[in-house]
């Protein structure tokens, strides 16, 4: 099966991404895969590395052959830069531009699918609706897939425009694929057929041990302190005054936070407890390293209508590590029930002792195994052949 992946995630970036995830498993699972790359705009162009400039001037070849297991072909393709749009509060100026850029955005595909003989692809539009709403059919697709992946309205990018061009978007596909069952809830309402496939872990990554001198360092941490960790973005989905609090509690604890800080505010206020420790973003490749030192992992997001379309990456990476896992009822997480310490925030800070109590345990990760990325490529397989 040859696929187009039409992709707002940028292909490269230290931080791991399912769009990304779910295409190099198509590829390993035998298809032909062109994975369209993020729109850089003429304003990124300057921020951008020598290497990646000359691919969308076209000085240097637009795609780039990524080597992967099996059979299958995995190719990423880099744009031309476009204007930027996000400035713009006008809808039909919005529109205007991006279909301007749509123009130069389809020859370039096209151009690619020529060189590459794609012929009638199935084309998968990742969070990307804005241009999908444009390129709908112009591509000779044999099939329309939106894969939405978060709360659109929650984006920053996409806040004023998002919602009103994904269910512009979503009237002219084929099926919507889900990454969770808030978000099928959502947006069932607006197709008659949504799926869902969930997110992943790349199981092998993340129950693989690192010998002891492979480990990060972590600085400030005392022989027998117990760590307690938390991996991903740090921003406005956690919940910091229940935080603070458990700074407190736990007091002789280390809280290690390894993702990237959204906000200068966040890390000045994460900052003032000594106990904590930021690591900062890592590659994905380096992440269980971190993972490995973690007594107890979190997932403490506040509870509102963006976190309920979220079914996070990092829970089946903790309990891939054999890690007990404590988490607040952000989202539908029923499947989890028996094998990750839910609850309320008013209970938080006990759960987190029975964690510290309970310690690594084998089900943890025959639990992750069975949600490995590859599963999930098979699930999306199945959607597209129906």
């Amino acid at each position: 099966m040859q696929i187009v992946c039409h992709a707002f995630p940028a292909w490269d970036g230290n931080y791991l991404k399912s769009t990304v995830e779910l295409m190099k498993r198509m590829a390993e699972r035998g298809h032909q895969v062109l994975y369209v790359d993020y729109a850089y705009t003429w304003k990124d162009f300057f921020t951008q590395p020598p290497a990646t400039r000359k691919r969308m001037l076209g000085l240097q070849a637009r795609i780039r052959c990524i080597p992967v297991t099996g059979t299958g072909t995995l190719q990423v393709l880099t744009l031309p830069p476009v204007f930027p749009s996000n400035f713009l509060k006008q809808p039909f100026l919005y529109d205007f531009v991006n279909r301007l850029n749509s123009v130069f955005i389809e020859r370039t595909i096209k151009s690619a699918m020529a060189r590459l003989k794609f012929h009638q692809p199935v084309v998968i539009n990742a969070f990307n609706p804005s241009f999908g709403v444009h390129l709908a059919g112009k591509l000779q697709e044999s099939l329309l897939l939106y894969y939405c992946y978060d709360e659109i309205s929650a984006a920053n990018w996409a806040g004023k425009h998002g919602p009103r061009l994904e269910k512009q978007f979503i009237q002219v596909c084929d099926a919507v694929v889900c990454s969770s069952e808030g978000l099928q809830t959502k947006l069932a309402s607006q197709h008659p057929n949504v799926q869902v496939v969930k997110n992943g872990v790349d199981f092998n990554q993340f129950f693989h041990r690192l010998p002891l001198e492979m480990l990060p360092p972590i600085p400030g941490k005392t022989p027998g302190q117990k760590v307690i960790g938390y991996l991903g973005s740090v921003d406005d989905r956690l919940d910091f005054a229940l935080l603070e609090s458990q700074f407190r509690r736990f007091s002789d604890a280390l809280f290690v936070f390894v993702g990237r800080v959204q906000e200068v505010s966040i890390q000045q206020k994460l900052s003032a407890f000594p106990n904590v420790y930021l690591a900062g973003a890592f590659p994905a490749t380096d992440l269980q390293g971190w993972v490995q030192q973690m007594d107890v992992c979190l997932i403490p997001f506040v509870k509102n209508k963006f976190t309920a379309g979220i079914y996070p990456l990092k829970i089946n990476e903790y309990l891939a590590a054999g890690k007990p896992v404590v988490s607040t009822r952000f989202a539908p997480l029923q499947e989890f029930e028996e094998i990750v310490f839910l609850t309320e925030p008013a209970h938080f800070g006990d759960a987190i002792q029975r964690a510290l109590d309970s310690g690594e345990k084998t089900e943890y990760q025959a639990f992750a195994r069975k949600n490995d990325w590859m599963e999930r490529a098979a699930q999306l397989e199945n959607i597209m052949a129906t």
